[in-house]
């Protein structure tokens, strides 16, 4: 600390002649220095008292000059009332210097106070996703909520955080977990997948027995309750140091991808090799990473502008066997080379009064892997492998469609960005349980929707060669917002096909065919189905 400076400052103050600038500077150091606010309590104090008592001299002589001591008696006498006003007049003075001096050291005070305090919280991560999450203690975080240091004890659900660095964790309850800045964290129990982008290489996470430290990767950790650990790398590489020693002196391993270690929770720390499984965590962050090394399926530009929506023939059977349907107004597309062979879609669609009925023969190497729980986070089943339909099902909306996200609009709000009779849909086949599912999402904003609702039928039919599959559904008007009013021969509204792969943990994205665009819009650089409706293409029934 300059001390000179701080009685240059002190002076300031006292002389009433600080600037922002300079007052901002005197803040700081009495923020900064025990020894600057000791200094200045002293010299603010000592100011106090010397102009306490200056005041109380002018007083005194204005109120007791010494020519009145010589004065007679008379005189005396006649002055008495000016004299008694004038110590009335001195009183009020020196309840006002008083006055003025206990301000001074309440002023003193609070400055005091507000520099012994600390500095706000930083905020350094947010809350990307929270699906059926129940929060113990004081944390209740929502979606969008930014977060700072802390612990976040989560009894239930699965939660995204995002740090400033661009580190993703993904925690599943029951976890504890501390964050303590965007370089580290501590997992005390519970699930944890970190996915570091090389930007935040050397992410850290601490356990009760081990310090996980990322060198560019995509990991999991795994703490029960009693401190046993398990590392599992995904992608990249990490180094598991141990808090002590293992038995033959060792304090560290480094793991690449596709390896695990058990920490046993004994006092005598083991790092032990284990079988590699791609179920032990939950990993579907809520938008897909592309890791060095990994194999992605190619995406393609759209070659297909409509499709023509078939009235049924009649009843239909949803078993997934597509014998008794019309296939002739159908389309058939294909990723670019190498997969052409092996990852296509020919897509059909029917209707009548009550219901839109969709069909598709996927050519997927993994296919009806998807593991993500339409109970827990149907947001993300799309990663899993997946087909999904944008449709709107209002005549008056037209084609294009004119909506969007709302925050890519400016200016005012659109209605037709909410409207109910737009429709997201995904279609998925959840292995674990052998069940069909559909959830439902409205608007452009994606605030509402539905999963598995009844009325809806769906059925998955794996191909004979394993190698692909054959999805047929059929969904109740009611439930795409036209149950008084569905579409009828003649209607042109927009309509946009996503086939979505994934690897053979039926977890982790690979690859999308998204068809049926309109080429016009496309060709402006609005790309995105899911935020410009005005890119799907044209669903003409017939």
């Amino acid at each position: 600390m300059n001390i000179q400076r701080l009685h240059e400052l002190i002076d300031a103050w006292r002389d009433g002649e600080l600037t922002e600038a300079t007052a901002a500077e005197l803040s700081q150091l009495l923020r900064d220095s025990e020894e600057a606010r000791r200094v200045f309590h002293a010299e603010a104090q000592m100011h106090g008292l010397l102009h306490l008592a200056a005041m109380a001299e002018a007083v005194e002589k204005a109120a007791r000059p010494e020519s009145w001591r010589t004065r007679s008696a008379a005189a005396d006498e006649a002055e008495k009332p000016r004299r008694s006003g004038a110590r009335i007049i001195s009183r009020k003075f020196l309840l006002a210097a008083a006055g003025a001096l206990v301000l001074s050291v309440v002023t003193v005070l609070i400055w005091l106070h507000v520099a012994d305090q600390p500095e706000p919280p930083k905020h350094f991560a947010t809350l990307i996703r929270a699906v059926n999450c129940v929060w113990d203690g004081p944390t209740h975080a929502q979606p969008g909520d930014r977060l700072t240091a802390g612990a976040l004890k989560l009894r239930k659900g699965t939660a995204e955080i995002r740090l400033a660095s661009g580190v993703d964790l993904l925690v599943e309850a029951p976890a504890d977990l501390e964050l303590v800045d965007v370089g580290n964290s501590v997992l005390h129990t519970g699930r944890l997948v970190v996915r570091v982008p090389s930007t935040a290489r050397g992410y850290a996470v601490d356990t009760p027995k081990a310090r996980v430290v990322d060198l560019g990767t995509e990991f999991g950790v795994d703490v029960q309750a009693d401190g046993e650990t398990v590392v599992q790398v995904f992608a990249g590489s990490v180094v598991a140091e141990l808090k002590k020693p293992d038995p033959s002196g060792r304090r560290s391993r480094r793991l690449a991808a596709g390896e695990t270690v058990h920490i046993a929770a004994s006092d005598t720390v083991e790092l032990q090799r284990v079988a590699f499984s791609p179920e032990r965590f939950l990993r579907t962050f809520s938008t897909p990473s592309v890791h060095e090394g990994d194999v992605l399926i190619p995406f393609k530009p759209s070659q297909i502008s409509s499709l023509d929506i078939l009235a049924a023939p009649g009843q239909v059977t949803v078993d997934g066997d597509l014998a008794d349907w019309d296939l002739s107004g159908g389309f058939e597309a294909r990723c670019a080379e190498p997969f052409a062979e092996s990852c296509y879609v020919r897509g059909s669609m029917m209707y009548d009064k009550q219901y839109l009925y969709v069909a598709a023969r996927v050519g997927d190497p993994m296919p009806m892997r998807n593991v993500i729980d339409p109970r827990n986070d149907p947001w993300s089943a799309w990663v899993g492998g997946s087909v999904q339909l944008r449709l709107s099902t209002d005549r008056a909306l037209g084609w294009p469609v004119g909506a969007m996200k709302p925050s890519c609009r400016r200016g005012e709000a659109d209605p037709r960005d909410t409207s109910g009779r737009i429709a997201h849909l995904t279609l998925w086949y959840f292995q674990p349980r052998d069940e069909p599912c559909l959830e439902v999402r409205y608007g452009m904003d994606f605030d509402r929707g539905v999963v598995n609702p009844p009325g809806w039928r769906g059925a998955f039919r794996k191909a004979p060669d394993g190698k692909g599959y054959t999805l047929e559904c059929a969904i109740p008007w009611t439930l795409l917002g036209a149950g008084g009013d569905p579409p009828r021969p003649g209607d042109e509204l927009g309509l946009s096909w996503t086939v979505n792969w994934s690897d053979a943990s039926g977890k982790r994205w690979k690859g999308q065919l998204v068809e049926i665009k309109n080429p016009a819009y496309a060709a402006r650089g609005k790309q995105l189905t899911h935020m410009y409706a005005e890119t799907w293409g044209k669903a003409v029934y017939r």
